[in-house]
């Protein structure tokens, strides 16, 4: 079928699969759940049932986060492929997530029983510095840089933040802290901090919504986007501040969780085009389909033992990324 005109009834399919898929998500994990048992849990409650106990305090959470960090990671996947005009962005390949990691590591050094949000703040920084390392790379040779080159250049950013916060965290003894963190997991994750992603994400969201038009303009090329009258300083800088909105906030919570950024946008354009106004909810809905379906993956191949998330999407992105530079290569 052809979803280019009906991007609609796309949506509404993959919002009822996100759906189906939840539920399912709910009754998996080391204690098998019913479906009867999550439905009281949800509407009648019993915290002395030690089922529906789990149901709301664990997996529930569990779920809401991998969605948020989905449409987080989706979305700026999004933008930063039409920003830059190159489909081999994303927040973990281009470094995004590597600086969110630094931020986060200097504040367990500094302040390691702080809040939530101050954890976000922190990651908000780092994210900003790789956010700003890599504008500067797109913007230094225009159009005649190309988008195999951009990616080794974040590939080298990413590394080299890597490794300044794994000295800091080996040389200030937050080693044990990180590590889990680092290789992206959602597992143990309370409401409270759930209820402190959401508002980021509807953030990062809505701004990518309303960027959508502009970013569309970007993705014909820098010369025609000014002649049709977009003004590229602007709509780089509010599209870096969405990236940062959405990548700060989900890896503070998450871990930098790799390459969902990367398949979900080509999987929408491929699916409803260019038009930015119908990628970007399409890639929000793609990527918290593709981090709950991963996150059943993780929980389940080695029950009741857990594969980190981050693990389980680079089996998915990096085959896909290596083929995307192959292409790319082979075109220049």
């Amino acid at each position: 079928m052809n979803w280019y005109r009906r991007p609609w009834l796309l949506g509404m399919l993959l919002l009822i699969g996100l759906v189906v898929l939840a539920g399912f998500s709910l009754t998996v994990g080391a204690r098998h759940i019913t479906w009867p048992i999550i439905w009281k849990a949800l509407v009648a409650y019993d915290p002395t049932q030690v089922d529906e106990l789990l149901v709301r305090t664990l997996r529930v959470p569990r779920l809401l986060l991998a969605i948020a960090c989905g449409i987080s990671f989706g979305v700026a996947g999004a933008l930063m492929q039409g920003v830059t005009n190159n489909p081999m962005a994303s927040p973990s390949i281009m470094g995004i997530n590597a600086g969110a990691a630094l931020g986060l590591a200097i504040a367990m050094i500094i302040w390691p029983y702080s809040s939530l949000n101050v954890m976000i703040v922190f990651a908000f920084g780092g994210a900003s510095l790789a956010t700003v390392a890599i504008m500067l790379l797109a913007n230094r040779n225009g159009s005649r840089m190309s988008p195999v080159f951009l990616a080794l250049a974040g590939t080298a950013v990413s590394a080299v933040l890597l490794a300044i916060t794994q000295a800091l965290v080996v040389y200030f003894d937050v080693a044990q802290d990180l590590s889990y963190w680092t290789a992206g997991g959602i597992s143990g994750v309370r409401m409270a901090q759930v209820l402190l992603l959401w508002p980021w994400t509807v953030l990062g969201l809505v701004m990518a919504i309303v960027l959508s038009k502009s970013v569309t303009l970007l993705s014909f090329g820098e010369e025609m986007a000014i002649g049709l009258g977009g003004h590229m300083g602007r709509i780089r800088l509010l599209a870096g501040l969405a990236v940062l909105v959405l990548c700060g906030s989900a890896v503070a919570i998450a871990g930098p969780i790799g390459f969902v950024g990367l398949v979900t946008p080509h999987m929408a354009r491929k699916l409803v085009g260019i038009d930015y106004r119908k990628v970007v909810p399409i890639t929000a809905l793609l990527g918290a389909i593709l981090l709950v379906a991963a996150d059943l993956v993780a929980r389940s191949v080695a029950a009741p033992f857990e594969i980190p998330l981050g693990a389980i999407t680079a089996l998915i992105g990096v085959p896909f990324f290596l083929y995307l530079a192959n292409r790319k290569g082979a075109r220049s």
